[in-house]
């Protein structure tokens, strides 16, 4: 009878983990990421600077245009300032300098552009410290998201998620004169303080989000779930702040006579306020209708950050702020529909993780992120050179 011998286990091959940037410390990955990405942008800025048609017709169609920098006189600084002087970015300019003089100034929350008149007694110019700025909430919000991120996912998947974040289609926000980076560093700070049970700066930083827009007061649901979870009272007080926010500003309007905001944005944008269901059902009809590549983007990114959002695997008070961030979008009864939906997604920071979960495999991350930088650069051209497509 033939002996059977053992078979030798073969020794599993030990997992090596990450290597390189994805290793670092979040606060020094943040700071590469920041630096690079704000070169990656200066860069293309550069590069699209003289190719701008700058139409005139177009451009003094939006307000405030009336004292631009001019291109043929300083192309160099043009190329690196000049070119983020457009849209809302003259909007914050002229609050910080004047305050709320115009009722159609608004719909702009105060927390920018009072930091706008802060650091241009610095940098002696209000644009270019409208850009630092946001520079800078671009680091903070890197650096909470991968501190965030990497409590609920490995080192590589938040890595992958904040790299697809900032460098999803309307990215470049983060690094214009816009608050969008700020919103989202307030927001993500403050749930990651809240899952540690630091209730007062948790609160602090929801209020701060609450005056820097509107979107800002949506950070008392998380919270409020964390708290209810943890049987915690200074949880909801925190919550709570988040709400201060909105309703001091508002509040501080109600006093100065100005219109209510869905009047405000019906008087002087163009937009109506509806049911989110109700904006929903005319964008299903539009697109029925005819098409408009511009509204087929904006509802297919809608679609994908919405589906990524709400993904089984997320944390349930990231889908509660997912759900009521899209809820609120849909409230803005744009004319065109869904605009600016692009950088509005931006906000819905569960998608990206999620996003980048799925995508396992480096190859078809790349992939993914190449093709997202690319649309990217397609639509910060279009935006330089006046065109809101975001």
């Amino acid at each position: 009878m033939a002996t059977i011998l053992p078979v030798a286990a073969v020794p599993e091959r030990p997992v090596r983990p990450p290597g390189g940037l994805v290793r670092w410390k979040p606060a020094r990955k943040a700071l590469v990421i920041t630096i690079a990405l704000r070169i990656y942008y200066s860069i293309l800025a550069a590069i699209f600077s003289p190719h701008l048609t700058l139409n005139e017709n177009l451009i003094r169609s939006n307000r405030l245009t009336d004292h631009l920098m001019n291109r043929e006189l300083h192309p160099v600084l043009y190329s690196l300032l000049g070119v983020w002087e457009r849209f809302d970015t003259l909007w914050y300019i002229e609050i910080s300098r004047r305050g709320y003089v115009k009722p159609m100034a608004t719909v702009f929350y105060p927390l920018y552009p009072a930091l706008i008149r802060a650091f241009s007694v610095v940098l002696r110019s209000e644009l270019a410290a409208a850009v630092f700025i946001s520079s800078l909430a671009t680091f903070f919000l890197v650096w909470g998201a991968l501190r965030l991120f990497e409590t609920d996912a490995a080192a590589v998947v938040a890595f992958r998620a904040v790299l697809l974040w900032s460098l999803w289609p309307a990215g470049f926000i983060f690094f214009a004169g816009y608050p969008d980076s700020h919103v989202c560093a307030l927001t993500v700070w403050a749930i990651g303080l809240a899952r540690s049970e630091r209730w007062s700066a948790a609160g602090m930083y929801g209020f701060l989000a609450g005056l820097t827009k509107a979107i800002g007061f949506l950070t008392a649901l998380p919270l409020l779930w964390i708290a209810w979870k943890k049987r915690d009272r200074k949880g909801a007080l925190a919550a709570l702040l988040c709400c201060a926010g909105v309703g001091g500003f508002q509040g501080w309007l109600m006093l100065r006579h100005y219109p209510t905001a869905s009047e405000t944005y019906r008087l002087f944008w163009g937009t109506e306020t509806s049911a989110p269901w109700t904006t929903a059902l005319d964008v299903t009809k539009a697109l029925a209708h005819g098409p408009d590549v511009l509204l087929i983007f904006n509802a297919a990114v809608l679609a994908v950050v919405m589906s990524a959002a709400l993904s089984p695997r997320v944390r349930f008070e990231y889908k509660l702020y997912a759900a009521a961030a899209m809820c609120l979008f849909l409230t803005k009864h744009t004319d065109p529909l869904l605009q600016s939906t692009m950088r509005y997604s931006l906000a819905v920071f569960p998608a990206y993780p999620a996003l980048a979960g799925r995508l396992e495999r480096g190859g078809v991350f790349l992939v993914v992120l190449l093709t997202a930088a690319g649309v990217g650069a397609i639509l910060f051209h279009a935006f330089l050179d006046w065109g809101l497509v975001v």
